[in-house]
């Protein structure tokens, strides 16, 4: 064989394989090209299904969602004997019996979105509703030259870090992938980030030694000192939390409570009742020591009510694994704010 018949075959066989690609793609039942995720297009008629395709479509469809799921919630706890709930049935009974406490509050509003992990896998990584939308906010300009980081201010994207505990992959790599992020740190039991923050992201965070409460301890000695919400916000001139992450041991129902409480206060003021946070990343500890189901229920439906749904759920399972407890009692949330008029993830 000659060395121009060998390249005449070669070109021949290449004129096939790309017009064998090009029919394969333009297949309109087999392709793969049509069977990924695509924008949807117009209706070709009003007898056709409807197509969710903007933003405030799928928030819509979420809210339908998480609205079917409150109403079961209602039926089957109403169902219950004496509408009395054992979170943890330890007996088969018969319906509306054997749920768990998590059961009852589902992640039913989805986030519409890309969820990403952010950090390391199992305990101190964390699910985050629209990292990508995050990762497209350009870092303001003033905080570029030598001026440094401003200390306050809504400048980019304002995050609160409540329990650290060693761990800070989750915040380092928010930090890294994120230009915007600002991080502020609390913790009364470490003395500040875990080694994964670096040099070159570390003069966006800030930390205080110091706990989140239901009221102002600042001399507390023993696990504390303590300050709410709110005053950990006034003290760094900040009116919005973007991004709230949360693991304070049981302490979480105490100190949203009082910040709900001090929302429902500026709303009886002229504020519209929703509390002033984006997103939140919350492990919550719903031991019967910290918390029962009745408080519980009122406690989280108060949360809904100021716009908060649950859109990711994830167990901690070290509790049964590690501990050899029988309760699941530990648990990860992501909830999203979906009556927050500030909140970057529903810009467009």
């Amino acid at each position: 064989m000659t060395l121009r018949s060998y390249i005449g075959r070669m070109a021949l066989a290449g004129v096939v394989a790309f017009i064998c690609i090009i029919t394969f793609f333009q297949d309109g039942d087999s392709s793969l090209v049509s069977s990924l995720p695509s924008i949807p297009r117009p209706n070709p008629s009003p007898s056709a299904p409807r197509k969710f395709a903007s933003l405030r479509d799928r928030i819509q469809l979420s809210e339908l969602s998480w609205k079917r799921t409150v109403s079961q919630r209602h039926q089957m706890i109403s169902a219950m004997p004496n509408a009395v709930v054992k979170p943890w049935p330890k007996d088969w009974t018969e319906e509306p019996g054997n749920l768990v406490m998590w059961d009852y509050f589902p992640a039913a509003w989805s986030c519409p979105h890309d969820v990403q992990r952010v950090g390391r896998l199992g305990d101190g990584g964390k699910w985050v509703c629209g990292m990508s939308v995050y990762e497209s906010l350009p870092a303001p300009a003033s905080w570029t030259g030598s001026a440094g980081v401003p200390s306050g201010g809504q400048e980019g994207l304002v995050v609160y870090s409540f329990g650290i505990n060693g761990d800070s992959s989750f915040e380092a790599e928010l930090l890294e992938r994120v230009p915007s992020a600002r991080i502020w740190g609390f913790d009364f039991s470490v003395n500040g980030w875990g080694p994964q923050i670096t040099s070159a992201v570390s003069q966006r965070t800030f930390f205080k030694k110091a706990g989140i409460g239901a009221k102002d301890e600042p001399h507390l000695t023993t696990n504390g000192p303590l300050y709410t919400l709110q005053s950990l916000m006034a003290s760094n001139n900040h009116t919005y939390i973007d991004v709230l992450k949360i693991d304070v041991e049981g302490n979480e129902f105490k100190s949203l409570e009082a910040f709900m409480d001090h929302v429902r206060r500026e709303w009886k003021h002229g504020g519209d009742g929703v509390l002033p946070i984006g997103q939140v990343m919350i492990e919550i500890h719903a031991n019967e020591k910290y918390i029962s189901f009745p408080n519980f229920r009122r406690w989280w439906e108060r949360l809904e009510g100021m716009g908060m749904r649950a859109t990711w759920i994830e167990l901690n399972l070290l509790r049964v694994t590690l501990f050899q407890d029988p309760k699941p009692d530990c648990t990860e949330y992501v909830w999203v704010n979906a009556k927050d008029q500030q909140n970057k993830l529903w810009y467009e």
